[in-house]
């Protein structure tokens, strides 16, 4: 391959690459690509010892199992009645609908950047701008990625389908693993065809934007059930990929229409993939393999900060409403308060967005479905890690400290008060939804205190992942053993996201007293306190974390030297022994 030509060429799409017509005429075997990419792809794997891989499907296929079957266990056994089956079939189409138009407005957005495809560097440098089709460079990759994403949505999809069996118990099974193994290959591949071809197309990212806005209008009134004038609006095109999902219950003739679409958009997106701008590949390629190394060190800061600049989530020159100093807002709060008001539109618009999905999976829960507090702490837990911004950039910038009078810990607190306040109106957002009128509604008392709680305390393990997960040479893991270091590690992961799904907790709590015929807030209020009171004993943790290391510090230290002492004293004591042999 004549690859070298264009190696130390900047890359761009000017005339660089030869036109389709002069790639026929040059002595090049495209076939030597793929030849290529198999010896590359075979060098990788022998560098794989088999007992590592081994090790690495050992540990996925435990964990996995572990998951799914804690999951499955905790889901409630007492199937929906007739009314309740109704509401479903009348209600349920429309709601997956709007699931299936977040993912669609995701890749339209995502292709307007280049996306999907994350292309190896090498590939980006000298294979695309080689003498080479580059449409034909590009399949192969794009195939993988498609086949890689449709086989975790047939996986994912069962699984659902399977909980979804339990709760659906007159239908056969098989139906329900079938429906919603076919409902999320849908979603996905509508996903990634809409990206494929909104990439290779070079679609505007105003016109990706509008697109995705306006199928999320309609998918939104469609769920609301609006009218247009006494007339009842038109079906969302997601509502096909509901029936899809509920075709035991109900099966439309119509649900082959996404199919059909889903097929379309992968083929238009495979045979255009050739039109992916070169620059928007190395930028994305960049990106994304920073990414995936931040990830392998569980550094979720890193991860969001570049996820941040994948997405050209870029805060405002201005802030939305200009505040002034002044006795409340002193300058520390008032920079936090403009950190948060410097969000841009998309930002705000996720924040709403997870805040909906928050109080969504609190409907859910109350319906009987327990393991959607996993989902309602996920949601909160990613919120905040947006609104702890002003603190992480502290974080970033563990020398710009010594510029500040106060200590770290009372400088981050007064960062994060803007950021709690925040989070208890996203909470309200949540309790909002929770509460409306429809199938699953909760009790307004408890959905509005069950949202403001899940916020608080996403916030709350949002800021330990900042803080805890700060890069320092002074970590006691790398000095313990492996096992213990392991541990750590675990449950330095695993801590933020417990936290925040304790703030959904005591929403069971209050459905356990509904079935039961008592009171409601029986027990609830206690759980709600244990949940302020852990958020507070974060914030007391950050206040005071820096005073905790240092104490910890000096008692290592103080016991160093103790057995430093006893060693001297055991010398000296052998000396003297020896001393007295040499007399005898």
């Amino acid at each position: 391959m004549t690859a070298g030509v264009a190696s130390s060429a900047v890359p761009t799409d000017v005339a660089t690459a030869p036109d389709d017509d002069d790639v026929d005429e040059l002595p090049v075997d495209p076939a030597r690509l793929d030849d290529l990419r198999r010896a590359r792809r075979h060098r990788r794997v022998a560098e794989i010892h088999w007992v590592d891989a081994l090790y690495r499907v050992y540990v996925a296929a435990i964990v996995g199992l572990v998951v799914v079957i804690a999951v499955a266990g905790s889901v409630g056994d007492e199937p929906l009645n007739a009314a309740q089956v109704a509401d479903v079939k009348a209600h349920g189409p429309a709601v997956i609908g709007l699931l299936a138009s977040v993912a669609v407005a995701i890749g339209l957005r995502s292709g307007s950047r280049g996306g999907p495809l994350a292309v190896e560097p090498g590939d980006v440098r000298h294979v695309l701008l080689a003498p080479v089709d580059r449409g034909r460079a590009l399949r192969s990759p794009a195939w993988r990625q498609v086949r890689s994403g449709l086989f975790a949505a047939v996986l994912l999809g069962a699984t659902i389908g399977r909980f979804a069996d339990r709760r659906f118990p007159d239908q056969n099974p098989v139906e329900w693993i079938l429906a919603g193994a076919a409902a999320m290959v849908l979603v996905v591949g509508l996903s990634l065809g809409t990206a494929l071809v909104a990439s290779g197309r070079r679609l505007p990212r105003p016109a990706a934007t509008a697109l995705g806005l306006v199928l999320l209008a309609w998918s939104g009134l469609d769920v609301a059930g609006v009218d247009l004038g006494g007339s009842p609006l038109p079906a969302s095109p997601g509502r096909a990929v509901g029936w899809v999902a509920l075709a035991p219950l109900d099966l439309h003739l119509v649900s082959i229409v996404p199919v059909a679409v889903a097929v379309a958009l992968l083929a238009v997106g495979m045979a255009g993939v050739g039109g992916l701008s070169i620059e928007s590949a190395e930028q994305r390629t960049a990106l994304v393999g920073q990414i995936r190394f931040a990830a392998t060190l569980q550094d979720v800061r890193t991860v969001l900060v570049l996820r941040r600049q994948l997405a050209a989530d870029r805060p405002r020159d201005r802030p939305w409403l200009q505040l002034r100093h002044g006795r409340i807002l002193r300058p520390i709060g008032l920079r936090a308060w403009h950190g948060i008001l410097r969000f841009p539109a998309t930002r705000v618009a996720r924040l709403v967005l997870l805040a909906a999905i928050a109080g969504a999976a609190l409907r859910g829960t109350w319906s009987g479905t327990a393991p959607l507090v996993l989902v309602a702490g996920l949601a909160a837990w990613l919120l905040g890690l947006d609104l702890v911004e002003p603190m992480a950039q502290e974080v970033d910038h563990p020398s710009r400290r010594e510029l500040y009078r106060h200590p770290e810990g009372a400088l981050y607190v007064s960062l994060l008060l803007p950021s709690f306040v925040v989070a208890a109106l996203m909470g309200l957002v949540a309790g909002g939804i929770a509460v409306l009128p429809g199938a699953g509604q909760i009790p307004v008392g408890p959905g509005l205190a069950s949202g403001v709680s899940v916020a608080l305390a996403g916030v709350a393990g949002a800021v330990l992942n900042v803080v805890s997960g700060q890069p320092s040479h002074k970590s006691d893991l790398a000095l313990m053993a492996p096992e213990v270091a392991g541990m750590g590690m675990v449950l330095k992961s695993v801590l933020p996201l417990l936290v925040a799904v304790a703030g959904a907790l005591p929403l069971l709590v209050v459905e356990a007293n509904d079935n039961a015929g008592r009171d409601l807030l029986q027990g609830a209020s206690t759980a709600w306190a244990a949940v302020l009171t852990v958020v507070g004993l974060v914030l007391a943790w950050v206040h005071q974390r820096e005073e905790i290391s240092r104490w910890w510090r000096e008692a290592q230290e103080a016991q160093s030297s103790l057995r430093r002492d006893d060693d001297e004293d055991d010398e000296d004591d052998d000396d003297e022994v020896s001393e007295e042999d040499k007399r005898r």
